[in-house]
């Protein structure tokens, strides 16, 4: 016998396999909806949509991303979902689950990271930016828009500039690093030293921290022995555009 599933469900499915960056409708769940636990939304959701889609409403939901609804506790309504599914199910979940958490715009993937509460705030700054010029290269990303993704974290980090600031050290330091031919060079030459200001202020507010700016990389990012040996990942870049 074939699940039924509601009109309204059917609506809200297709909007939350739309792009996470718009607004969803409240209106596609229930009367009194939101005055659930987040462990009956997830219950709810889970009866009547397939899993992939659940993980979405739980990241979306977490984010404010649906209008009207909100899941308070990320770590619970996820652990909801990872008791109750099983085999494939479970597959599903975990994969569009890690899959949507990869490719959110830089401030909602912090926003998520913290709401998750893996990592200290120091140490999120900083991993996020060691793992951004990968995100850059795989969305294919152009220089403009990553400016867009710099000014909306900077704007998300207002109460936490010091995460901001760690994120600028770890994703300057990756370029500086950094080998690969296949990133346009002006990803280079415009942020190798993006906002030195705020780096610079960090470092004034962290003054053990400035002994030497000591950045931890992990063994995946190689340290060469000269790094004043800059990427030229394009052989059209003009001197004045060189790292120094």
């Amino acid at each position: 016998m074939k699940r039924f599933i509601p009109l309204a469900v059917m609506s809200l499915l297709v909007m939350l396999a739309a792009c996470g960056g718009k607004k969803k409708d409240a209106n596609a769940f229930p009367e009194g909806f939101d005055a659930f636990t987040d462990e009956q939304k997830v219950t709810y959701m889970m009866q009547h949509a397939p899993a992939d889609s659940v993980a979405r409403f739980i990241i979306y939901a977490s984010l404010g991303k649906i209008e009207g609804v909100r899941i308070d506790t990320l770590n619970n309504a996820t652990l909801k979902a990872y008791e109750a599914y099983r085999d494939t199910a479970l597959q599903s979940f975990s994969w569009e689950f890690d899959r949507v958490a990869e490719e959110l715009p830089l401030h909602d993937k912090m926003r998520l990271r913290v709401l998750v509460g893996a990592e200290d705030p120091q140490g999120l700054g900083l991993t996020l930016g060691l793992e951004y010029l990968n995100q850059i290269r795989v969305k294919g990303m152009n220089a403009d828009q990553v400016l867009e993704e710099l000014k909306e974290l900077k704007k998300a980090s207002k109460d936490s500039p010091d995460v901001y600031a760690r994120f600028l050290i770890g994703f300057r330091t990756v370029l500086r690093y950094d080998r690969n031919s296949d990133m346009p060079a002006e990803i280079y030459s415009r942020f190798l030293n993006y906002d030195e200001d705020a780096v610079q202020e960090y470092y004034s507010r962290n003054k053990a921290a400035s002994e030497g700016h000591p950045v931890t990389l992990p063994d995946s990012i190689p340290i060469e022995e000269h790094p004043e040996d800059m990427p030229q990942s394009q052989a059209s870049v003009a001197p004045s555009d060189s790292i120094q």
